[in-house]
């Protein structure tokens, strides 16, 4: 199987950790959390380049940039991803508008000294649009899966 795509089920289960609540250890860093999240889109736009240069199929750069294209949510994700890590979309987008986090809800429960759990929730604006980044995350994973059966 794809080692680019496994690291990102593993990114997915951690997102889907951080929405149903993660224990808190004290001292620990809120926004790694955060980094989760953004890591989880620079990876699943990745796969890209693994399917590219991966000898097990026989794919060009081509092909798979028409595969985004036609879907929505890894065309978000291919720009978000890029914006994340060059701070600027220099070359031509795949959306309207460079997609970005456009905010976070951190909810914090404490139970008795010890114990305090933290659920999050991202949104990422596309285009005027908001979208949830769990519900975007799901489906990039399942259209990269679908994709990666295709060819198989």
């Amino acid at each position: 199987m794809l080692e680019q795509f496994e690291i990102v089920k593993r990114y997915f289960k951690r997102l889907e950790a951080i929405y149903e609540g993660v224990q808190l250890s004290p001292g620990y860093n809120r926004e790694c959390y955060d980094d989760d999240v953004m890591s989880f889109f620079i990876h699943c736009y990745h796969v890209r380049d693994w399917l590219i240069h991966d000898e097990n199929f026989n794919i060009s750069s081509r092909e798979v940039d028409e595969y985004i294209d036609t879907h929505r949510a890894l065309s978000v994700c291919t720009d978000l991803a890029n914006g994340l890590k060059h701070c600027r979309l220099t070359r031509r987008t795949r959306t309207e508008n460079q997609p970005h986090v456009s905010g976070r809800e951190r909810l914090t429960s404490k139970f008795g000294d010890e114990l305090s759990v933290m659920s999050c929730k991202y949104r990422v604006m596309s285009s005027n649009e908001n979208i949830d980044a769990l519900d975007l995350a799901k489906e990039c994973v399942r259209l990269w899966d679908d994709f990666i059966i295709e060819l198989a």
